[in-house]
């Protein structure tokens, strides 16, 4: 197990509060690969699939409609283990609904989904930094009273020109979408992040974003040279192997 040195505890503690994590410790590093899902609340599946499919570019891979008891995972979405095969009490978070559920592949093999049900709520809360999306969207949200525990989601794309594209398309087709966002380096010198932020027709908070890590001066633009190509190839356990540094012929 990867532990952590009197020195990177020095370093750690000279980093600003905010930036004072360790970046991978424990047992389950490198065991999750990425997002297998993410689920949305809609109250209108038609419009949404409209949006998502027409707009977005994903692709319908899967339908569902159940309800949201024992039963219904049990006949309707095949839950085989687990406590959807055990006898169900009712409790004061019980939920008990009929949603119609679509599934879309992204492109790189995540999933996004959308439940439809009357019950979403038709004000959704505005997101925290709200002076981010356009003030037309911001018009159907109601103020929070507390953070939630999902702000919004953001869309990756390959560069900056994508995201210029995105807006353009999303305008062209009647999407209110935000002005185009970028956050620079030291000196202005080095754009690491675009983006630009839309409403759904649901009310849920998206943004289409291209960029890499956060560049700050207490972190600055990596350079890999000659001497360090070891750990750009195989570095996972903080040693160098010769495997990975020799040359056959």
């Amino acid at each position: 197990m990867t532990t952590t040195t009197d020195q990177e505890i020095e370093a750690q503690v000279q980093l600003p509060y905010h930036r004072r994590v360790l970046q991978e410790n424990g047992p389950a590093t490198g065991r999750i690969s990425g997002i297998n899902h993410l689920v949305m609340f809609t109250r209108d599946m038609n419009e949404s699939v409209r949006f998502y499919r027409d707009l977005m570019g994903f692709r319908v891979v899967r339908t569902l409609r159940f309800v949201t008891s024992a039963d219904g995972l049990r006949s309707a979405a095949q839950h085989s283990s687990g406590s959807a095969v055990q006898s169900e009490a009712a409790t004061a978070v019980t939920v008990n609904m009929t949603v119609y559920q679509v599934f879309f592949e992204m492109g790189n093999g995540e999933l996004f989904s959308l439940y439809e049900t009357p019950e979403a709520r038709e004000r959704p809360d505005a997101p925290v930094s709200s002076v981010l999306w356009p003030a037309g969207g911001k018009a159907r949200c109601s103020r929070p009273v507390a953070p939630q525990k999902l702000d919004h989601l953001a869309f990756d794309v390959a560069t900056h020109e994508d995201v210029e594209w995105f807006r353009a398309h999303l305008l062209a087709n009647g999407v209110e979408v935000s002005e185009l966002t970028e956050r620079r380096g030291a000196n202005n010198a080095h754009r690491f992040i675009s983006s630009i932020y839309f409403f759904d027709p649901s009310g849920n908070r998206n943004e289409v974003f291209s960029g890499g890590y956060m560049y700050y001066p207490d972190n600055p633009q990596r350079v890999w040279t000659v001497d360090k190509l070891g750990k750009a190839v195989f570095y996972y356990q903080r040693e160098l192997n010769d495997r990975f540094m020799a040359v056959v012929t």
